[in-house]
Formats: structure tokens, C-alpha cells, sequence
């Protein structure tokens, strides 16, 4: 059901408060998503001794099961989400995720259980392009920024949910609130992950809320500084040139953030002996507030400057975020525990602003029409360079500078650094290009 053009103001678009209750639905929809994801890392023990699985098997459930399908599969479904119902589709992706996560709790081995991982990552490849396309057409481009960092929240919320979740329904199994039921012949993780993938399925009742709202052409985009006009198509040379040194920013601040997410507790721990579960829960909190705020900030930021001067000043938030990041890399690097404890929540902060600003740029600039491909390619990008590259490029690093675990402080910091040094330059060179097409 396509939303009037009469029901809200803004030319067209839907009421502001129709429009924030979907994006508070999309967020809780990307928290259930990100604990289905992340709860598996809370039992890699008791999975490894029921199923007999290694550290090198688990490391592939942990990931590439999720990981690759999550990738590839996210850019024909973000093709789909340009042509069919997105909240049909987000229907689809949480049914199939959740149904994968309760096939994880009753696999019996781990082919059942990588398979499981498999349909639990194509289920969540739907949620993102398709959520994101769907916050375009709910929110003109003055105010299109802040939503979709409203969103991104959801993401960073999910991560640190996932954790507090998750051990909160491993503590009630473990508590015997369930010893009197049929459940509880059950072992606790299969528990856990039967539990955890249930209220997915009823989530979806939440979706149904949503109204597909009227896809908006390019012309609706004018006025947040996008370039080109109505009659442009979904594939343009001269789009590609102007989006692609986005894409790079945002790919290259998904790698230092899988950088410093993967290797920063190890870092804290090891190197200045603290005790890893206190480390856990300080830094996943100071992580959740940080980068939550983060994108949120952001995307306010993002609107605030397409307000003042067009896509080249939105694009000015994302250099000015990243060259902060530089001095914070070096930081990371520090002989002294609050130092580093404070940089990497900061580095998330400000990682969080180009991430929020850079996807709005991205919206900016390709047409309605192909925003859920434009979105998938992005997290493919994400995927494949962030996920893939990020945590190996600071093992590596490393290894080369000291050749030994003590460089692990060196790695962390030139990842960074690097990383960002690359995304400084793309969004540089982005400006430089969106200037000389506005001009």
C-alpha cells in the first residue's frame, strides 16, 4: 500500500511521527537482527565440547557461514528491494534468520549447524538495503541523514544488546527457569539459541505496521545537493565516478572498525593484564554509548551541513570526522591503560559520524529507483573489505613491525591510521568531484 502524497507535509511525504515509528521499528528490527547474529559468540565453549568442533570449525560458524552469505547474497536482494515490497521483504529476512537461528539450537552436528549459520545470514542480508531504502522514501533529504543515523544506532545498540541479551537468557536457563518444561532435556546453548530465535517470529507482527511508502524520484533529491535529473538512470557513469569514492570511505571505516572491534579487548587484556571480563563489559558498554552516539550524531550533522551547501558540505562532515580519527590512532598505541581505554570508544564515535554521513551521501546521489542495490553493494563492500581484511591487516601489521604478539599495539594503531588515512583521501577526492559537478 503505497502512503497519499496528502498524509504528511514536506511535500508529500509522510507525517513526521508515522515516519520516526517506522525507523523505531527498523531499529528494534536491527537489534533482534544483531543478537540472532552475535549470540553465538557467547557459546563457543559448550558448542565446541557437544559437537566436538575445533577452534578452525568454529572460527567458520562464527563467520564465513554468516559472513559470505551474508555478502554475496545481499546484492541480489538488494536488486529485489528496488522492485518488490521492502516490509515483504523484511518479513521474509527475519523469518528465515529467525527459523535459521532455532535450527542452530537443534542441529546435531556441525554440517546441520554451519547450514543453519548459512540461512541465519541470508536472512539478514534483507535487512539493511532494504530498511535503509525505505528510511529514503519516508524522510525528505533535509532530515533523510538523522534517520538513517537513527538506524545505524540500532546496529551499534544490537552489538552491545546481543551480549547483555543473550547472557541474560543463558543465566535463566542455567537458573532452572525452565526445568519444568518439555525444554529442559535441553543443553543450556541449544536453549539459548531456540529462545533467542523465537521472539524474531513474533517480531514480524511489528512490521506489518509499516506502509510502503511511494517511491521518490530523483527530482525529490534535489534538494539535499544531488546531482543529475529525473530522466537519469539506475546505471550512470557519471553517478558511479561521484559514488564511488563513498563507497571506499564507508568500506574503509568498516575495516578499522572490525579492526579495532576484534582486536582492542586482546589488546587491553594482554598487554596490560587485565582481567577479560571486566575489560568485556566496560568496554562493550563505553563501544554501544559511543558509537550509538556516534551515527547519530552523524546523521544530524549530515542534514545540518546538505542544509547550508549541498552534498560537498555533507561530504565535508566525513573529512573533518576522519581526520580526527589520526591523532586517536596514534593514541590506541599508548603505554598507559586509560589512555587506550578512552581512545578506542572515541575512534567509534567518530567512525560512527562518517559512517552515518557517508550512507547519506550515497542515498544523495543514486536514484530512488536503486537505492536498496546502491545499499547492498555498500555492505558487500563492507563485508568483503571490513570483515574480511580489517582483523588480518592489524595480525599482520603486526608481525611486521616487531614480528612478535607485543607489536599488537603498533598493528591496532597503524590499521587505523592506514585505514583512515584511505578513507581521508576518498572523501577528499569525493568533494573535489561533487564540487566540480555543482559548480
Amino acid at each position: 500500500m503505497d502512503v497519499a502524497a496528502t498524509e504528511g507535509s514536506d511535500s508529500g511525504y509522510p507525517s513526521r511521527g508515522y515516519a520516526w515509528t517506522v525507523v523505531a521499528i527498523l531499529i528494534g528490527t536491527a537489534i533482534v537482527s544483531y543478537t540472532d547474529r552475535q549470540v553465538l559468540s557467547l557459546l563457543v565453549d559448550p558448542i565446541r565440547r557437544d559437537l566436538s568442533i575445533g577452534d578452525t570449525r568454529m572460527s567458520l560458524l562464527l563467520g564465513t557461514a554468516f559472513a559470505v552469505v551474508y555478502g554475496v547474497a545481499g546484492l541480489p536482494l538488494g536488486w529485489l528491494a528496488d522492485r518488490v515490497s521492502r516490509r515483504n521483504l523484511i518479513v521474509a529476512g527475519i523469518a528465515v534468520w529467525s527459523l535459521g537461528t532455532i535450527a542452530c539450537g537443534l542441529s546435531r552436528n556441525f554440517d546441520e549447524l554451519f547450514a543453519s549459520r548459512v540461512f541465519v545470514g541470508l536472512g539478514e542480508a534483507v535487512l539493511s538495503p532494504a530498511a535503509i531504502s525505505l528510511i529514503s522514501d519516508y524522510f525528505p533529504p533535509s532530515r533523510r541523514g538523522t534517520a538513517v543515523g537513527a538506524f545505524l544506532s540500532g546496529i551499534a545498540i544490537g552489538i552491545g544488546a546481543s551480549i547483555l541479551i543473550g547472557g541474560g537468557v543463558l543465566q535463566a536457563v542455567e537458573a532452572g527457569v525452565f526445568a519444568s518444561t518439555p525444554l529442559a532435556t535441553l543443553a543450556a546453548w541449544r536453549l539459548v539459541l531456540i529462545l533467542i530465535g523465537v521472539p524474531g517470529l513474533l517480531w514480524t507482527a511489528a512490521i506489518f505496521v509499516i506502509r510502503e511508502p511511494a517511491r521518490r524520484g530523483a527530482a525529490s533529491t534535489a534538494g539535499a545537493g544531488a546531482v543529475g535529473g529525473p530522466r537519469d538512470r539506475p546505471v550512470d557513469r557519471r553517478r558511479l565516478r561521484l559514488v564511488a569514492p563513498i563507497y571506499v570511505v564507508v568500506a574503509a571505516a568498516s575495516l578499522v572498525d572490525n579492526a579495532v572491534g576484534a582486536w582492542a579487548p586482546t589488546l587491553l587484556i594482554r598487554e596490560f593484564h587485565r582481567d577479560a571480563a571486566r575489560v568485556g563489559v566496560q568496554l562493550g558498554l563505553y563501544l554501544t554509548i559511543a558509537f550509538g552516539v556516534g551515527v547519530l550524531l552523524g546523521g544530524w550533522l549530515a542534514d545540518r551541513a546538505a542544509a547550508r551547501g549541498g552534498l560537498s558540505r555533507k561530504l565535508g562532515v566525513c573529512i573533518l570526522a576522519a581526520t580526527g580519527i589520526l591523532p586517536i590512532a596514534a593514541l590506541i598505541a599508548s603505554p598507559r591503560f586509560p589512555v587506550v581505554m578512552a581512545a578506542v570508544p572515541s575512534y567509534f564515535a567518530l567512525s560512527g559520524i562518517v559512517t552515518a554521513a557517508g550512507f547519506s551521501a550515497i542515498l544523495d546521489l543514486v536514484p530512488a529507483q536503486s537505492r536498496g542495490l546502491a545499499m547492498a553493494i555498500s555492505f558487500f563492500l563492507n563485508v568483503a573489505i571490513g570483515a574480511g581484511l580489517g582483523p588480518t591487516a592489524v595480525a599482520v601489521t603486526a608481525a611486521r613491525v616487531h614480528g612478535a604478539a607485543s607489536g599488537l599495539a603498533a598493528g591496532l594503531s597503524l590499521t587505523a591510521a592506514g585505514g583512515y588515512g584511505l578513507a581521508l583521501a576518498s572523501a577528499a577526492l569525493g568533494w573535489v568531484l561533487v564540487s566540480r559537478r555543482t559548480q
